[in-house]
């Protein structure tokens, strides 16, 4: 069923851009600031300067990761006409995925060892990333709940990019299972396979 007034579109637009902005704010308290070190008896600057330089490269992270989101979930919008309250519903969890991203990215940097902290930054990025999917394969099979000018091929194009973050995001999981290091490029990779492989929008074939 589509829903009508009061919930628009746009109160939905301004939710998930509300969301975002406080959970962008949000990563910024991670970040180590010399505060944090007033009460310490010794501390050397070198470990000092290497944990906030390491909390910072995990906040650009982070807040790359997020930003992409934001980019696809308003990509979607865009192709939309409206929306029915099984959508609604799914993007009020995806919106509570996203508030739980600082604190599963925190969780993941209390130990420099591999453990079950990290499990939990992967697996919320992971179903973030699921949800994300499911809700443009959901919206484009609705063929009501789309623009009446979209093409198959965008639709399509839009479904790939998508699919994305989910796939980097179980790479990520394994490569936590794996114990392996340097998993913070992991930060970067979805970015870097959409600006180098889904920077044009295809060309409708004509008929």
């Amino acid at each position: 069923m589509v829903i009508s007034e009061p919930i628009t579109k746009v109160n939905l637009e301004r939710i998930t851009n509300g969301i975002f902005a406080f959970t962008m704010t949000l990563l910024a308290r991670d970040i180590v600031t010399p505060d944090q070190y007033a009460k310490a008896t010794i501390i050397s600057f070198d470990k000092f300067l290497s944990e906030t330089l390491a909390s910072i490269f995990d906040f650009v992270g982070v807040f790359i990761l997020l930003a992409m989101f934001w980019m696809l979930f308003f990509q979607m919008f865009h192709r939309m006409k409206t929306f029915d309250y099984h959508f609604l519903h799914l993007h009020m969890l995806a919106l509570m995925a996203i508030v739980l991203i600082p604190f599963s990215s925190a969780f993941s940097n209390l130990t420099e060892e591999f453990t079950f902290t990290d499990f939990f930054f992967q697996i919320n990025y992971f179903m973030l990333g699921i949800i994300l999917v499911y809700l443009w394969h959901y919206a484009r099979s609705k063929p009501q709940l789309l623009d009446p000018g979209l093409m198959y091929s965008d639709a399509t194009f839009l479904f790939h990019k998508c699919i994305i973050p989910p796939a980097v995001a179980l790479i990520g999981i394994l490569w936590v299972m794996a114990n392996l290091p340097y998993i913070e490029i992991l930060y970067f990779a979805p970015f870097v396979i959409l600006v180098l492989f889904f920077r044009n929008l295809p060309v409708e074939p004509t008929q």
